[in-house]
């Protein structure tokens, strides 16, 4: 309608509520915190019970930075305690909208809590991401990127790879000297007050159940046919929780540690036979998971062609983990990975409703009902409605003449 302008209003949702994982405490709040606020609502914090101390310090540094620069503390609050603390975040009529990051099962109850108040939620559910590696790629550059995807934060990261997606061609080679780069790191204590001299790669599971989660993964899977090259148990040499840098190849569709999240320091290879692109998609996507995906391969056509067929909400072509460095960029996954999306445009968007606004463009011209079409509606109406119809949707120039003869006479 050339006489309007029409647009659409990103609205704050009031208070956005975020119930946030126990891995990278500091950004996995601060990022809601900044969207958030950025998009102009209030925010609400619910922390994991193990980080509910470090939690606590960093909502006070947020705090003392919203005084600094005049605005009131209290939009941003930080809520510890259990499961039954994050269902009352879920609940509570003040808070407009959630945002989680954890584990399918426990994403399926908040969105299950959120659909009796017909609340909008955005879920972050981790992943199985594949890393591939092509028969195309030269090894040594590669060798890098399968240690730095699996093996960061001891493996504890949503957007980790949990499945290598090795070329048949490259299979054996790539298996041989990752566990030589894999039985050289460094497992214990980081923290030089602890006694340590800092000089490790690989810390601790931050929970001790999740060592039994792993083992049993590890468990099935051999028990199953796969080979275990390294690890793949409980580091007897440490006091703690630390479960050992493992390489278990052979993996199939069979075994659970190809299906669930294991989110430990583990190395998942599977080989792709024949070399064969179209069998490494379907091998991939056989995955209740979507996160993220990275392919490698020395023809970066080959890479990108592969990609566009994984069913994952992020790739990369030749490199890994950059979606989450790019912050104009959108996160999120798809089928168990979760929806919806956090960070980028979209993320902000997310904090916001959308409202379609239309107004005048043109001072003094406005909309008005035509007589024949005003309540109640005369004989002339129906008529003149058809002609109105045609003048919009006739595809011919005798048919729109027609149509404006009919308005004029029926007028």
């Amino acid at each position: 309608m050339l006489h309007k302008t029409a647009y659409v209003e990103y609205v704050p949702f009031g208070v956005i509520g975020a119930i946030a994982p126990w891995n990278y405490p500091f950004h996995n709040m601060l990022n809601h915190i900044i969207s958030s606020l950025y998009s102009g609502n209030a925010f609400v914090g619910k922390v994991s019970e193990h980080t509910s101390w470090s939690s606590d310090y960093f909502s006070r540094i947020v705090q003392a930075a919203l005084v600094l620069n005049g605005h009131s503390p209290d939009i941003v609050q930080t809520i510890t305690g259990f499961g039954e603390a994050g269902a009352a975040v879920v609940s509570c009529p003040s808070i407009d909208k959630i945002i989680f990051t954890g584990s399918p099962s426990v994403g399926k109850l908040v969105m299950a809590g959120a659909s009796q108040y017909l609340k909008p939620v955005i879920l972050e559910l981790g992943g199985k991401d594949p890393m591939v590696f092509c028969d195309d790629v030269k090894l040594k550059e590669v060798l890098p990127w399968a240690m730095r995807g699996c093996f960061q934060n001891c493996g504890q990261n949503c957007c980790g790879v949990e499945r290598i997606f090795a070329y048949e061609g490259i299979h054996d080679d790539f298996v041989a000297a990752i566990t030589e780069k894999v039985l050289a790191l460094r497992q214990g204590i980081p923290l030089k007050i602890c006694g340590s001299t800092g000089e490790v790669d690989c810390g601790s599971m931050v929970m001790e159940g999740q060592i039994d989660i792993i083992q049993s993964l590890i468990d099935d899977a051999v028990s199953k046919g796969a080979n275990l090259h390294c690890g793949g148990k409980r580091n007897p040499h440490l006091k703690g929780q630390f479960y050992e840098p493992t390489v278990i190849s052979g993996i199939t569709s069979e075994m659970r540690i190809s299906q669930e999240e294991v989110f430990g320091p583990v190395m998942c290879v599977i080989k792709v036979p024949n070399n064969d692109d179209d069998e490494c998609v379907r091998l991939i996507n056989d995955c209740n998971f979507g996160l993220g995906s990275s392919v490698y391969s020395g023809n970066k056509k080959r890479a990108v062609a592969i990609g566009s067929r994984i069913k994952s909400g992020m790739f990369t072509a030749n490199d890994f983990g950059v979606n989450y460095l790019i912050q104009s960029l959108p996160f999120g996954g798809v089928k168990e990975s979760g929806f919806d999306r956090f960070a980028g445009p979209e993320g902000l968007r997310a904090c916001c409703m959308e409202r379609s606004i239309v107004v005048d463009r043109i001072p003094g011209v406005k909309t008005s009902i035509p007589p024949p079409i005003d309540y109640p509606v005369g004989k002339k109406g129906l008529p003149f409605g058809t002609s109105l119809v045609n003048l919009f949707y006739n595809q011919s120039v005798i048919g729109k003449a027609k149509a404006i003869l009919g308005l004029i006479k029926n007028s």
